[in-house]
């Protein structure tokens, strides 16, 4: 099968064969349509993944995607053909903090695209568990987007645990997937939002507008009286976006940290001097996946035109520099 493997310092295309199956304890196979491409396929790839130590030598890269099943279990509750999205993490339900509930920070867990093969392959192969089905009415542009719809729903659903009597003011800081999935849902609680980004992101800015943003700043046109929020959501995926972020949140106000950037740039007297509650959101568990399948098969609409660009595995170079530029929004490679 053709895949995109990782050398430790640069990706190439080439035919493998997959042995992850001995790995889970029901192993389903299936044959992957879409394979969205994330900032962390990007981190690794350019050297700047947190911890290099956990990624797989010579591992397929990729943790978003959709696809048919191909092969299953014996009594597995999938059959061949069934269209499936799926979890990227299987936790070891052992460890302290699995025994807890928090399986989306196992330290024990198996990741695919990071210490597991990956989506960017033909077929990949990971545990029923992680498996969920999905409408074959529902076109792959839209399923490939459960796996980050499934982090904004746990991010939201955190930051909204207690009930809230009035709308908030927002600020999203970043207008990349998460941070338009976060304006959609945000916004679809009446909460009043405006979304910031950099002069590259007008295509993104306008997308945010058709989602629910109320305004749409780009950063060489912020007002020079910037007033602050109620709730900062911080996906800009920068330290500088991370500084911009902090500084939209009023004291007493509530910063939800997405940004994975491993670059220095706020002190912790900046964060003490800011008065504001910073709390952060890491990766899905089962709940979260169900929540986006369930929401994709009601809200399918409001998620067209977010997966806009798509390419062959072979033109992977092209794929990620695209990627990179954040032209597009969401961008896929076709294994079909």
């Amino acid at each position: 099968m053709k895949a995109l493997i990782y050398d430790g310092e640069r990706v190439n295309c080439q035919d493998v064969q997959q042995h992850d199956a001995k790995l889970y304890p029901h192993p389903i196979k299936i044959k992957i349509q879409l394979a969205g491409i994330c900032s962390t396929d990007l981190k690794i790839i350019d050297g700047k993944y947190y911890n290099k130590t956990l990624l797989k030598p010579n591992g397929i890269l990729g943790h978003e995607g959709c696809g048919r099943v191909a092969q299953s279990s014996s009594g597995s509750l999938f059959k061949a053909g069934d269209h499936v999205v799926f979890e990227t993490v299987f936790p070891c339900q052992k460890c302290a903090v699995c025994v807890k509930g928090l399986t989306n920070y196992c330290s024990n867990w198996l990741h695919i695209g990071i210490n597991t093969n990956g989506t960017f392959s033909e077929y990949l192969t990971i545990d029923e568990s992680m498996v969920h089905k999905i409408s074959k009415d529902i076109p792959p542009q839209i399923s490939v987007l459960a796996e980050p719809l499934s982090i904004a729903l746990n991010s939201t659903a955190s930051i909204f645990e207690e009930p809230r009597n009035k709308a908030l003011k927002v600020a999203v800081v970043g207008p990349g997937i998460l941070g338009l999935l976060h304006t959609l849902l945000l916004a679809e609680r009446d909460h009043s939002v405006d979304i910031f980004g950099i002069s590259s992101d007008d295509h993104r800015l306008e997308k945010a507008l058709s989602l629910g943003a109320k305004n749409a700043f780009r950063s060489d046109a912020i007002p020079t009286t910037m007033q602050q929020y109620d709730l900062v959501i911080d996906s800009s995926n920068t330290s500088s976006g991370a500084a911009f972020a902090l500084g939209r949140c009023k004291p007493g106000g509530h910063l939800r940290v997405l940004n994975l950037s491993t670059e220095k740039n706020i002190s912790s007297s900046d964060i003490v001097k800011s008065g504001c509650c910073i709390s952060t959101s890491k990766g899905i568990q089962n709940r979260h996946m169900v929540a986006a399948c369930n929401y994709i098969e009601t809200n399918s609409h409001k998620l067209s035109g977010l997966t806009t660009h798509f390419f062959s595995p072979h033109e992977y170079q092209q794929a990620f520099n695209f990627a990179r530029s954040q032209k597009g929004i969401k961008s896929a490679f076709n294994f079909n």
